[in-house]
């Protein structure tokens, strides 16, 4: 029998780095090794009493059945509450779509909005998933790169990157792998810039509330005239450690988009799950004190980490502002990120994710939402694998 095709579409899809890390890691526990994993993207922390209270009374009640395939209509007005609260935006039932993750509202917006070969527009470094979605789509992913020795691109190079085909811009702030915030001069400019040139900006806002040292996220809304062109994509996975709910949502003025995005997930994944929608929407109406604690805490973990990753010569470093990773630049060891997250898995047993994955290599994503004992044990690995692969090298020469 001869060999059946996939298509070009699967064959020219890379797997997600994160996801194989965190089954790497998970693997290698389950066979019993002593693995810190630093390399994962959701808090130790509980989920918020509310959610669970909705989460047993919804069960209880035997009555979990498919849902309106956008959002229950509890949810949407949630979301409509945390939007104005947040962003000082009223926005209304058609304005809103809950998917599965903010990972499937962004794919909804791609698959909405991009036609073959249309270019979406992200900085670098970026999420994993970025490219890889917009080429599903039809698109063409194009990472704006920073200067060499940033991790943040200017105004100037993101309106360089515009052409005839540009159809969106995509920015993360706080972003991941960096945790670095985008100014309000920036935001302001980008959001002006999009509206000149008349195409879609998409802020994946995840982190948006995750911010430390007293800093807010400059709020897209506050220079938006219109709004037409503005999409905000946003959830409860990290705000709330609700990573297994799977809700994500996203916003917008431009109805025809929603209307659209709408129509995509009815035909793929139909509707959201009746539990997951009915604890999401007790997180949003809960008591909110849970994302302060949290910030605390991870604010607590990052100046750990810092301190540790200080005691390891020739790293460089930019302290994160917000999310629950860091980005450092261990080209000094190897400036292949792939070898060396692979070597400090073999030997110091510690997951951290290669850089390369986001579009700069030579750098390391290092999560500090693990606990700290973790975090001081892990890069303490770290420093003594390094110390090793020096000394070898030093043998060589």
């Amino acid at each position: 029998m001869a060999e059946l095709t996939l298509s070009k579409r699967a064959l020219n899809i890379a797997d997600s780095p994160t996801l194989k890390i965190n089954a790497l890691a998970r693997a290698l526990k389950k066979e019993g090794k002593p693995l810190i994993h630093l390399g994962g993207g959701e808090p130790v922390f509980p989920a918020p009493q509310a959610s669970v209270d909705a989460l047993v009374e919804k069960a209880h009640s035997r009555q979990i059945k498919y849902t309106p395939s956008s959002g229950t209509p509890e949810l949407k007005q949630a979301v409509a509450q945390y939007t104005l609260a947040n962003y000082g935006r009223k926005v209304g039932a058609e304005h809103i779509i809950v998917s599965a993750g903010a990972k499937q509202a962004l794919f909804n917006f791609l698959l909405a909005a991009v036609q073959e070969n249309d270019e979406v527009i992200f900085p670098a470094p970026y999420w994993v998933s970025y490219p890889e979605m917009v080429k599903l789509a039809g698109g063409v992913p194009v990472a704006v790169q920073p200067q060499k020795g940033s991790l943040q691109v200017t105004l100037g190079e993101l309106a360089a990157a515009i052409t005839p085909r540009t159809k969106a811009i995509l920015l993360n702030s706080p972003n991941n792998p960096s945790g670095l915030v985008s100014d309000a001069p920036f935001i302001k400019a980008v959001v002006q810039l999009a509206e000149q040139k008349n195409i879609f900006l998409v802020m994946d806002d995840i982190y948006h509330k995750l911010v430390f040292d007293g800093k807010t996220c400059p709020n897209p809304y506050d220079y938006s005239t219109c709004g037409q062109n503005l999409v905000i994509i946003n959830g409860v996975s990290k705000l709330y450690a609700l990573t297994g709910l799977r809700i994500g949502w996203a916003v917008s003025e431009n109805t025809s988009l929603i209307s659209a995005m709408g129509r995509l997930q009815a035909q793929s994944t139909s509707c959201n799950s009746d539990l997951s929608e009915a604890a999401a929407t007790a997180a949003l109406l809960g008591e909110q004190s849970c994302i302060k604690e949290l910030c605390s805490l991870l604010q607590r973990n990052r100046d750990v980490l810092m301190e540790e990753l200080a005691q390891i010569p020739h790293l460089k470093i930019q302290q994160p502002q917000g999310t629950f990773y860091s980005f450092a630049d261990f080209s000094y060891y190897n400036p292949d990120s792939q070898a060396l997250a692979q070597y400090l898995l073999e030997k110091a047993l510690v997951a951290v994710v290669p850089g390369a994955a986001f579009g700069l290599d030579g750098h390391l994503r290092i999560s500090f939402c693990a606990s700290q004992d973790s975090i001081v044990e892990g890069v303490r690995r770290i420093k003594r694998a390094l110390e090793n692969l020096t000394l070898k090298e030093d043998e060589i020469l």
